[in-house]
């Protein structure tokens, strides 16, 4: 087969890996002028980061195990300390537990909490206005209380997804949070075994590459090229030319100049075969062909949230001392920092440290538009005012930026994606995967997994179809 793969993250690669392997002929196109999509590493004055944190925790023994045997001593396990989110002017350990969240709070909010939650209870399980409609906010309210949504969950959603909760799909609700329910929190006061939970750095093992996530791709890519594929950078598609249920051909501009890959120039689209790693909402629109409206409507309702990057150079070693940290108060512009060498201290030079804080926001608005300095100061401020971090101990700082990062997961994206995916059901040479290519909420691991999976179907593509929600990682449902 010959097979064009659209993007060069470590699901676009590990597709291209595994064919080459299988004797196709491959040509990546990767718009960036690098590999490794969301998972680059990359390098400035001696240190190296992540776009975000990258600790690969993996529910899938297998890609643990194939990790581990191709990258050997460069894969490490992490120690974790554990994830902890500043609340009220404390550090709570992330997920919550009880008595940690009482002592944040006074007598009195804890009294109304506890009010709150039995009369937002009460109500739901009797007054039929009240009940689960489909959204986090009211997911949430009828588990914790108004109260305790209004200072904790609430702020918190809105700043990490960029959204009102009211207009955010109670799936996250349900695979993201930990512990669901006030009751559950309280229970955690008086038992402290805790439930296994995805998320949960206290209970999963973590693993990472030694020089950063980027090493993964690199791996890819390097094998990719000694077994003869080909990686396209600086490719950045434009249209696939869909005709008669299959894709003929895919428009791209290469360095700024149009080019055109011919499917019917080497035979005919039944040798082809095409693996999408784009952004789904922006694949559809690409499509040039008969795509029914009500599919191309679909993909206008899919968003993704961007993010702003912003990598703080520290003068000694010791910052939260921990990987990960959340702020889920608005006074802070920030959702999570991540520390750089707690994750690993060879991307970081002896006796320094870097941290990594993300902010949220949409693609070309104000925050996304900021310049370093302005981003530096309205991170600082709270960080200061709060006590957490003073500018004296940062000795330089510098922004990245991320158009694509997480799927919004806006009430009603599972009809939209149903829609689509009805409609990719008769194209025959095309598969779409990946965070972006599924609109689903997939880490590293996740991406790789569904590389396998795909690619060794393609001998059995006349035989039996690979639906895309079969794909879907666990804790996102569809």
């Amino acid at each position: 087969m010959n097979v064009a793969i659209l993007g060069a993250g470590p699901g676009g690669l590990c597709a291209a890996w595994n064919l080459v392997k299988d004797g196709h002929r491959v040509v990546v196109l990767e718009k960036e002028p690098v590999c490794g999509g969301q998972s680059i590493t990359f390098e400035r004055d001696g240190y190296r980061y992540d776009l975000g944190p990258h600790n690969i925790h993996s529910q899938r023994a297998s890609i643990l195990q194939f990790l581990s045997a191709n990258l050997g001593e460069r894969l490490t396990e992490l120690r974790p300390r554990g994830a902890q989110i500043y609340f009220r002017n404390r550090r709570i350990n992330y997920p919550m537990m009880g008595t940690q969240v009482l002592k944040s709070l006074s007598p009195i909010t804890s009294v109304a909490c506890a009010l709150s939650f039995f009369v937002s209870r009460l109500r739901s399980l009797l007054v039929p206005v009240f009940q689960d409609d489909g959204t986090y906010e009211t997911w949430i309210v009828n588990r914790f209380g108004r109260r305790f949504y209004d200072i904790f969950f609430g702020p918190y959603s809105r700043k990490a997804w960029g959204i009102p909760p009211a207009d955010l799909s109670d799936v996250v609700a349900k695979k993201r949070i930990a512990v669901h329910s006030l009751s559950e929190l309280i229970k955690s006061v008086f038992v402290k075994q805790e439930t296994f939970h995805p998320e949960n750095y206290r209970l999963i093992r973590n693993l990472y590459p030694v020089s950063g996530v980027g090493e993964v791709s690199d791996f890819f890519a390097t094998g990719v090229r000694a077994g003869g594929g080909e990686i396209r950078t600086g490719c950045t598609v434009e249209r696939i030319v869909v005709d008669g249920g299959w894709v003929r051909g895919i428009a791209y501009r290469e360095n700024g100049q149009s080019r055109f890959m011919d499917f019917g120039a080497t035979g005919s689209p039944q040798d082809w075969h095409v693996y999408s790693t784009l952004p789904i909402n922006e694949m559809i629109l690409m499509l040039e062909g008969k795509v029914p409206d009500e599919a191309r409507e679909a993909a206008r309702g899919l968003d993704f949230t961007s993010q702003v990057f912003l990598y703080l150079n520290t003068k000694s070693p010791d910052v939260f001392n921990l990987e990960i940290f959340y702020f889920s108060e608005e006074e802070f512009p920030f959702n999570r920092v991540y520390d750089v060498g707690l994750f690993s201290r060879a991307m970081v030079p002896p006796g320094r440290n870097a941290v990594c804080l993300e902010m949220t926001c949409d693609y070309g608005d104000e925050t996304w538009r900021m310049d370093a300095d302005a981003v530096f100061e309205r991170c600082m401020l709270p960080l200061e005012r709060h006590g957490l971090l003073r500018r004296d101990q940062i000795e330089s700082y510098h922004i990245r930026r991320l158009r694509h990062s997480y799927p919004r997961f806006r009430v009603g994206y599972q009809t939209k994606l149903r829609t689509i995916f009805d409609y990719l059901e008769t194209v025959t040479n095309l598969d779409t995967f990946g965070r972006l290519g599924l609109f689903a909420y997939a880490n590293i691991d996740d991406v790789m997994w569904m590389a396998f999976e795909l690619t060794k179907h393609l001998r059995y593509r006349d035989r039996i179809p690979r639906l895309p929600e079969e794909l879907l990682p666990d804790y996102i449902d569809f």
